[in-house]
């Protein structure tokens, strides 16, 4: 059986197609005994709008495609989240997919988006190879990258304050007493890895400490593999710090499920970790004593508004970069100690 069309509404309706198309548009010239008229005809016939032709006749279609390294990320997903609630009351919806931290990949899921004719893409590369995203097809879609940014592509940015985040850590450990810190990052070809591991050389000379190059670990994909991984790497060595700075949370919680699983409870006591990424279950990752909130419903909203104002046509001061200031976590219930601050705008510490 053939699906109802807006001619059978109009003449089930007894008004003309033109009004029917008002009503569905929310047009105001239609009168309200007549607009119940229509509505009550596409109720009982099954009517349902055409988006995808109604997309190809105005050229939009109302959606954003979004593509995040791993969907397993609460990081990214607590942002695409954010996203959601600003775009949805503009009458958006979200296709999100993920590149599993593959710049092949990536490429085939930007494809994908130009195909299915998207109004706008948020992005978070996999890597730092940007020729995918300089097509003439994607010159024409507002593109608005997040977290990650690649050198000497011109497009809106959003990002949190990494190395801010990183000396704060660096501080803290410090000042409860450790004087040997180790780094456990990601490789330097992703944006955030290569400024976290910068901010920890950088904050590790500003305290005075000294850098064990044998005890910084810097390569592949930020996951919990590779934070498995790498932790493993150090455990295995006698004289391996007790403390750890680690640069995101998906390396934090594979590095902390690897130590629980190779260390006794003795051991355990003293080993401690700073993470970049305070998320839900933070306080619950006993090994960790401070980490680095990331503002992302601010991250969202920054992202939304680039987007809205791309779509509206607004060109002013592209491309934008947003840089945000972090959130300091002492996380006290673990054995994390309130430190002064040296940042200009707060001296205390929030307490997790």
């Amino acid at each position: 059986m053939a699906s109802p069309t807006i001619k059978d509404v109009a003449r089930a309706a007894n008004v003309s197609i033109a009004t029917v198309s008002r009503v569905l548009n929310h047009g105001e010239t239609v009168n309200i005994h007549t607009q119940k008229k229509v509505l009550d005809a596409m109720d009982v016939l099954g009517y349902n709008r055409n988006e995808v032709a109604r997309s190809l006749k105005f050229r939009h279609t109302k959606t954003i495609g979004i593509i995040a390294p791993e969907l397993s990320n609460i990081f990214f997903m607590e942002v695409v989240e954010a996203i959601e609630r600003c775009l949805a009351p503009h009458g958006y919806s979200l296709i999100i997919t993920s590149s599993n931290d593959s710049v092949e990949e990536e490429k085939r899921k930007l494809q994908i988006f130009i195909e299915r004719n998207v109004d706008g893409i948020v992005v978070m590369p996999a890597g730092a190879d940007g020729r995918h995203f300089q097509t003439n097809a994607l010159s024409r879609i507002p593109l608005v990258m997040v977290d990650r940014c690649i050198e000497g592509l011109k497009v809106d940015f959003v990002e949190t304050d990494s190395r801010y985040g990183v000396r704060q850590m660096i501080m803290a450990l410090k000042h409860e007493g450790y004087k040997r810190i180790g780094y456990i990052g990601g490789d330097l070809s992703i944006h955030t890895a290569h400024e976290r591991l910068y901010g920890y050389l950088e904050a590790m000379k500003e305290q005075g400490l000294k850098v064990e190059n044998r005890f910084v670990y810097h390569q592949d994909a930020m996951t919990q593999a590779s934070g498995r991984y790498l932790i493993r790497q150090a455990l295995r060595e006698v004289d391996y710090p007790e403390a750890f700075f680690i640069a995101n949370d998906s390396l934090h919680l594979g590095a902390t499920i690897q130590a629980l699983e190779m260390l006794p409870p003795h051991q355990l006591e003293h080993l401690v970790f700073a993470s970049f990424d305070y998320l839900s279950y933070a306080p619950l990752l006993k090994l960790c004593h401070y980490a680095v909130a990331q503002p992302c419903e601010k991250i969202g909203r920054e992202v939304s508004t680039l987007l809205l104002k791309r779509l509206d046509g607004n060109w002013e001061d592209f491309p934008e970069h947003v840089k945000l200031r972090p959130e300091i976590k002492v996380i006290r219930a673990n054995g994390g100690i309130p430190y002064p601050m040296t940042d200009k705008q707060s001296d205390t510490c929030p307490i997790a």
